[in-house]
C-alpha cells in the first residue's frame, strides 16, 4: 500500500522537525527499519520515540481502514538498537549495508525493486524530499506538507573534502559492487516484488529469533589494519569502563548517595530521574565524545585549504576498504540478513480425519511441512493457522496466526470486520 511509505516518511520528517535530528539514510526491510542520523542536540531517544510511535499508530489506523485486524503492538519488546559509527569508513560501510539490506535479505534483486522506496544516495544532492500528510491519524495541527531533509554523514563528507558529487558517485559505485557480491553469495532465488506485495500483513519471517543474552555492538570502527585494531581496542575498553562506572553509580544512588555523578553520556538517569552527570567526557574518549555535525564540518572546510591529493588518497582508501570488506563478509552478511518470508507448504491432511477450520468446513492450511513422512512435522520451523483453529500446536518454533483468510467484503449487516481487502 503506498500509504505505508507515506506514513513512514511523514513520521520521520515530523520527528526531524521537532527534535532536529539530521537524517542521512533510511531503508525499510518489511519487518524492521534501518535509519542513520546525527543528533544536533542531546535528544536522540526523543526522536526515536516520536518517530516509532507515529509509525506504529498510523499503520494501525491504516490496517483498520483497509479492513484488517490491527495488532496491539507493531514493534516487538526489544529496545531500538543504536550503534555509533566511529569513523568515515564505518559510516560508508554501514550506509552501503543499509542500502543493500533488502538484497542481502533475499527479498529483491535490486533495492529499487522494493515496493517501498529506499532512499538513495542521490538525494544528498537535492537535500530533501517533500512528504504530504497522510489523510488519517495525523491531526490538522501538523503541517500539510513537510520536507524530509537528507544530508551526508559529517565524517564521510569531510573525508571527501566536501565534494558531494564525488561522494555520491563513489557511494553508488560501492552499492553496485556490493549488490553483485551479495547476489553471488546467495544460494536461493529472491522473493521478488510481486510476492512481497502478496504477503499477508500478519505474516512474519520464518527465521528464528535472534539469540538473547549477548551484548549487542554499540560501536563500529571501519578503519582496517593496525590503526583500526588500536581504535577498536580503545573503544571497547571505554565502553567496558563506562558500563562498570554506570553500574557503580546506580548502586550508590539506590543506597542513598544522590550526589555521585554518572559518567558523561548517561541519558536516562539524567532525563527521567534528574541525576547529576559529568559535564565532559574523559580525555581520549572515543565513544562518549560527541562527533561533529555537518555545519561544523562545512565551516572547517571553508576555513582550511583542502589538499586535493590528500583528500583523494583518504577517500580512495575508504572506498577500497569498504569494497574489500563486502567481498570478505558477503556470505556472513547474507546468512545473517536473510528473511524467510515464503509461505509454508500446506500440511497433508490425515487419512482418517480430514481437518476443518471450525467455521465453514474448509481444509486447514495450518502447518509447514515438506509433504513427506508425518514424523517430519517435528522439524517444522513454523505453523500457520487461522484464528478460529483451536487445535494445539506444540512442535513449531513459531506460530503465525492469520487474522482472516476470507476474501472480499463481509456481507452487509453481518457486523463482521477484519476480512482481507478485495482481491
Amino acid at each position: 500500500d503506498p500509504m505505508v511509505a507515506q506514513c513512514l516518511l511523514y513520521s520521520a520528517a515530523d520527528a526531524q522537525r521537532v527534535e532536529r535530528v539530521a537524517i542521512h539514510h533510511m531503508t525499510p526491510v518489511v519487518s524492521h527499519i534501518h535509519t542513520s542520523g546525527t543528533p544536533t542536540e542531546d535528544n536522540l531517544p526523543k526522536f526515536t520515540r516520536r518517530f516509532h510511535r507515529d509509525v506504529s499508530c498510523s499503520l494501525h489506523t491504516l490496517l483498520c481502514e483497509r479492513r484488517y485486524d490491527a495488532p496491539r503492538e507493531l514493534f516487538d519488546d526489544r529496545p531500538t538498537h543504536m550503534m555509533r559509527l566511529v569513523d568515515a569508513a564505518a559510516q560508508a560501510s554501514h550506509l552501503v549495508y543499509e542500502y543493500t539490506n533488502t538484497v542481502a535479505a533475499g527479498l529483491v534483486e535490486r533495492p529499487e525493486h522494493m515496493p517501498m522506496p529506499t532512499l538513495g544516495f542521490d538525494l544528498w544532492k537535492v537535500g530533501y524530499i517533500e512528504v504530504e500528510r497522510p489523510p488519517f491519524y495525523f491531526g490538522k495541527n501538523r503541517p500539510e506538507r513537510l520536507r524530509l531533509e537528507l544530508t551526508p554523514p559529517p565524517l564521510l563528507y569531510h573525508a571527501f573534502g566536501g565534494d558531494i558529487d564525488r561522494l555520491v558517485y563513489h557511494m553508488n559505485r560501492l552499492a553496485e559492487d556490493a549488490i553483485r557480491t551479495l547476489r553471488a553469495a546467495r544460494k536461493r532465488p529472491v522473493m521478488g516484488a510481486r510476492a512481497l506485495r502478496r504477503l499477508h500483513p500478519w505474516s512474519e519471517p520464518r527465521t528464528l529469533r535472534e539469540p538473547g543474552g549477548g551484548r549487542l555492538p554499540t560501536f563500529r570502527v571501519g578503519a582496517r589494519g593496525i590503526v583500526g585494531r588500536v581504535e577498536r581496542i580503545g573503544a571497547a575498553k571505554e565502553v567496558h569502563s563506562f558500563r562498570q562506572e554506570h553500574e557503580e553509580c546506580r548502586v550508590a544512588r539506590r543506597d542513598g548517595d544522590h550526589e555521585r555523578r554518572f559518567p558523561f553520556g548517561t541519558y536516562a538517569w539524567r532525563a527521567y530521574h534528574g541525576a547529576p552527570v559529568e559535564r565532559a567526557p574523559l580525555p581520549g574518549a572515543i565513544i562518549a565524545r560527541p562527533g561533529p555535525i555537518l555545519c561544523d564540518v562545512q565551516a572547517e572546510l571553508d576555513r582550511e585549504r583542502v589538499d586535493r591529493d590528500e583528500v583523494r588518497d583518504e577517500s580512495h582508501a575508504i572506498v577500497d576498504a569498504v569494497r574489500q570488506a563486502f567481498v570478505e563478509e558477503a556470505e556472513e552478511i547474507v546468512d545473517e540478513a536473510t528473511l524467510d518470508m515464503a509461505e509454508p507448504t500446506p500440511h497433508r491432511p490425515s487419512r482418517d480425519k480430514p481437518g476443518t477450520n471450525g467455521t465453514n468446513g474448509e481444509k486447514t492450511d495450518n502447518t509447514a511441512s515438506d509433504g513427506g513422512d508425518p514424523a517430519d512435522d517435528e522439524c517444522d520451523p513454523a505453523v500457520v493457522r487461522h484464528r478460529f483453529d483451536k487445535r494445539r500446536v506444540e512442535t513449531a518454533r513459531r506460530i503465525i496466526t492469520l487474522r482472516d483468510r476470507r476474501r472480499g467484503r463481509p456481507p452487509r449487516g453481518s457486523g463482521s470486520h477484519g476480512s482481507d481487502p478485495p482481491g
